[in-house]
């Protein structure tokens, strides 16, 4: 049945085959003639056929020449102008009025180093755009700076007297010192920071973000650092003062008011603090010690925490490493728990700090006693103040289509005038002088020949 079928097929597959090779056949007849076609109105072609007609095949020949030429000459002369037109770059301005915020982003990014905003406001208070918040040690926000422990610490034992150096008596001026310390920093930075955000920025174009963050990061430094060294300078200034004129401490801490054994004169007598005199430096010191009313019975000094002839100044050499210490505290509170019982808190050694357990006051003075500054910085916020009335930038492009064409059309009108003068000139010239060539050295060769025969 299949070898039927292929039989059968047999017929239908050749009459198939033989109209496919006729097909072929026509098309490639016709492609033949079409180029003989081509080829003959080609050679044929001419744009500068006299009126009438010249018969003369040398005028003819100058007459294709010329058509050739003119052609050749034409095309030349627009690809140059055409190539020119559309790879030279050209720059190109353009601009926005009055830009959104988020319409100067794209802008920045696409075109960062061509792009100009002019603002409408030049000179922008850096309060409208910075804020600025800092974190003091952990200790002028703990217990030990509060009235509650002052007040705890001057409670009476009993009927006994307190010595007149018990850390039960000096301690309350220690801790209203050091109460005084971190109130006196943050009304120092704060005062500071009001005048800092009264800084204007100046600028009558948009400055972009990364410049602008480092020039506000560079005017934060400036402040960070003038406003430390305005208040160490002014302290050592009160310290100075103080110590050279040797003023007595209201805590008679470096000179003593006592009666004498009739009762009605005072003595004035020189204290010292560890064979240290007073009168000789103002920065004796001993350790805070707990007496309980006998000069003789020390109970308990506490670790690297002074008391001397300055509170401030004792202060100033004292760390608070013993407030670090929960043992140390709970050690401290056995002497000084009279009636009512109070829960102190050791200071957190765990969190993070820019200071250590053994820095001394002094040391967290110089750092202002602050932990952190954080700074928040709204470049959107100083763009919104600056107002921007146009932002203006420049790219390069190339020419588009409608250019190049208008250009090429400009030149076509031009050149054709000018090749259809020139040519036929030219061909004309220089077929003159071959034929002139031609026709001389034909003449010398018959005169050869017939000197020769």
């Amino acid at each position: 049945m299949n070898l039927f079928r292929s039989f059968n097929s047999f017929p239908q597959r050749l009459l198939n085959e033989h109209f496919f090779y006729a097909l072929v056949a026509t098309i490639r007849q016709r492609l033949t003639e079409l180029a003989r076609k081509l080829g003959q109105f080609v050679q044929n072609l001419n744009l500068f056929q006299s009126v009438p007609p010249s018969v003369n095949e040398h005028d003819l020949q100058n007459e294709r020449i010329s058509t050739r030429l003119f052609i050749v000459l034409l095309a030349f002369s627009l690809v140059i102008p055409t190539l020119y037109s559309s790879l030279i770059p050209l720059t190109q301005t353009d601009n926005i009025k009055t830009p959104t915020f988020e319409q100067y982003e794209q802008l920045i990014l696409s075109y960062p180093k061509t792009l100009t905003c002019s603002c409408e406001f030049i000179s922008i208070n850096y309060e409208k755009f910075l804020h600025i918040e800092y974190t003091l040690h952990q200790v002028c926000s703990s217990m030990f700076v509060t009235q509650e422990w002052i007040d705890y610490l001057s409670r009476p034992f009993g009927n006994a007297p307190i010595y007149y150096l018990d850390f039960q008596f000096i301690g309350t001026y220690t801790f209203q010192a050091l109460d005084a310390f971190c109130e006196l920093v943050d009304q120092t930075i704060n005062a500071s920071l009001t005048q800092f955000y009264s800084n204007q920025y100046v600028s009558t174009t948009v400055t972009s973000s990364g410049l602008f963050r480092s020039q506000i990061q560079a005017s934060i430094r400036q402040f960070k650092l003038s406003t430390t060294n305005n208040f160490l300078r002014s302290f050592d200034i009160i310290r100075s003062t103080t110590q050279s004129n040797g003023l007595f401490s209201g805590a008679q801490t470096n000179y003593r008011f006592e009666l004498l054994s009739d009762g009605e004169l005072v003595a004035t007598i020189l204290q010292n603090h560890a064979s240290c005199f007073c009168q000789l430096s103002a920065k004796c010191i001993s350790p805070h010690t707990i007496y309980h009313s006998d000069p003789s019975m020390r109970v308990f000094s506490i670790p690297d925490f002074y008391e001397g002839c300055y509170i401030v100044e004792a202060l100033l050499q004292s760390t608070l490493e013993c407030f670090y210490n929960q043992t140390c505290i709970n050690q401290l509170q056995s002497y000084l728990e009279y009636y009512s019982p109070m829960t102190i808190a050791a200071l957190n050694s765990s969190l993070p700090t820019n200071y250590s357990v053994n820095s001394t006051i002094k040391q967290l003075l110089d750092g202002l006693m602050v932990e952190t500054w954080n700074e928040l910085l709204k470049y959107k916020s100083y763009y919104n103040a600056c107002q921007p009335t146009e932002c203006i930038y420049t790219y390069e492009t190339t020419n588009g289509a409608v250019y190049i064409i208008t250009t090429i059309i400009g030149l076509v009108g031009g050149l054709i005038t000018v090749l259809k003068v020139v040519v036929p000139l030219l061909v004309k010239s220089v077929r003159r002088k071959r034929r002139s060539a031609t026709s001389e050295n034909g003449k010398i060769f018959r005169k050869i020949l017939m000197y020769y025969t």
